[in-house]
């Protein structure tokens, strides 16, 4: 593993448990057909964007949140919702984050959204 993984993995740290990043890592299931998809996410998204100074965790996660929900990308929601509630986001400045969405991409996309919220919340007992 390079310093860029690495530093990836360390970040990561703050937005999955060490149990999900462990399957994350071993149970890739794209690897198939991108095996170098998981090592892009993890050395750029993580060991170069998210390691900057000048955001929080919780700030990133809730830019993030919001990125994916604009695209409709109810995987990535789900997951980054989970990543968010982590990364100490409670679930209160979730809705209140996708609610602000409304006037920008409307209403169904938001209800959408929350109702993916309220699975995460319901699976991780928030």
């Amino acid at each position: 593993m390079n310093e860029r993984f690495e530093k990836g993995m360390e970040t990561m740290r703050q937005y999955v448990s060490e149990e999900e990043l462990q399957q994350m890592v071993q149970h890739d299931a794209l690897a198939h057909i991108a095996p170098d998809l998981r090592k892009l996410i993890v050395e750029y998204a993580y060991g170069d964007i998210y390691s900057r100074d000048g955001l929080d965790a919780k700030e990133r996660a809730l830019i993030v949140i919001s990125t994916v929900v604009t695209q409709g990308a109810a995987p990535q929601t789900k997951t980054h919702i989970k990543r968010g509630l982590h990364a100490g986001l409670t679930k209160q400045q979730i809705v209140e984050a996708l609610l602000q969405l409304t006037p920008y991409i409307g209403f169904p996309r938001v209800q959408n959204a929350l109702v993916l919220a309220d699975e995460v919340f319901q699976q991780m007992h928030t």
